[in-house]
């Protein structure tokens, strides 16, 4: 039996799972958090929906890339070590996003500030 193929029916379901959780999370939180940088509700509506459009579109690039180049896997250890390398890289990849997204709205915010 061909072992990325139960490798396959592990990952996609935590990477959903991730990507949906992560996501929702950090949509409603981040809204609460826009809503102190800006005080146009409509921008807020918009910077937030557009800030969970591209994160899903990254995460399923992401999930299909993985899976393409994933290599041939022949025993349980390799699942176990390629699925905890793939997901671990996945989750530090989005919280560096996540933190950047911080970085530049609150900078943005700050610039805005300084000019007025």
């Amino acid at each position: 039996m061909n072992l990325n193929i139960i490798t396959y029916t592990i990952y996609l379901p935590i990477i959903v799972f991730i990507t949906v959780r992560i996501g929702w999370l950090c949509y409603k939180n981040g809204e609460l958090f826009l809503y102190t940088l800006f005080e146009d509700k409509s921008l807020v509506k918009s910077i937030n929906n557009l800030l969970l459009i591209g994160y899903y579109l990254t995460n399923i690039g992401y999930a299909i890339i993985t899976i393409s180049y994933w290599e041939t896997i022949h025993n349980v250890v390799e699942i176990i070590s390629s699925l905890t390398f793939t997901l671990g890289k996945i989750i530090l990849i989005l919280a560096t996003l996540h933190y950047n997204n911080i970085f530049w709205l609150q900078l943005t915010h700050k610039h805005k500030f300084l000019k007025q």
